[in-house]
């Protein structure tokens, strides 16, 4: 890439890896991640979001997920020391929320708390040792494929036993 610094090329994989993860941690299927730049037609702004049955969550879904990016990419930042460079992000995530709100104090609230949201899914157990994993993965490789992805936010997850049902049905004698 042509003039492009390595705090760019950081900025923009620890950004990929935070929404990919997001992405994953909400169940949704990750599709092969790539450092390069995306066309005009893989770019965010230009994928279109289905506003079908469930669109207010999808949508709601898709915001946490860019909010992420944007956060881990911050945050990426602030530790590497460097000055967070100014992110095309929040105009785009303003376009998607008045979608669903009706006015623009109703959108920068609902956008602020998918923000907070967002922090709030960096600091669980697993998840920013996640981003680092994927991002470090795609600096050095240039792109994941879903697998290597899934096998990536997988392993920087710990696993816990989960007690089901066997919590609550217990010898009441």
């Amino acid at each position: 890439m042509s003039g492009e610094t390595d705090i760019e090329r950081r900025s923009r994989a620890y950004r990929k890896a935070g929404h990919a993860v997001a992405h994953h941690v909400q169940g949704r299927r990750p599709s092969r991640l790539a450092l390069d730049p995306p066309t005009e037609a893989e770019s965010e702004s230009s994928r279109p979001v289905d506003l079908g049955g469930g669109a207010r969550h999808r949508l709601e879904l898709e915001i946490l997920a860019l909010w992420v990016g944007l956060e881990a990419e911050a945050r990426a930042a602030a530790q590497a020391g460097a000055p967070a460079g100014p992110t095309p992000g929040p105009d785009h995530l303003a376009a998607l929320g008045r979608r669903v709100t009706r006015s623009e104090q109703e959108n920068e609230a609902y956008l602020e708390w998918l923000r907070r949201r967002a922090l709030g899914l960096l600091d669980l157990p697993g998840i920013w040792p996640a981003v680092e994993k994927v991002a470090e993965a795609l600096l050095a490789d240039g792109s994941l494929s879903a697998a290597d992805l899934t096998a990536l936010v997988s392993g920087a997850q710990r696993s816990h036993r989960r007690p089901g049902l066997s919590g609550w049905l217990r010898d009441l004698r």
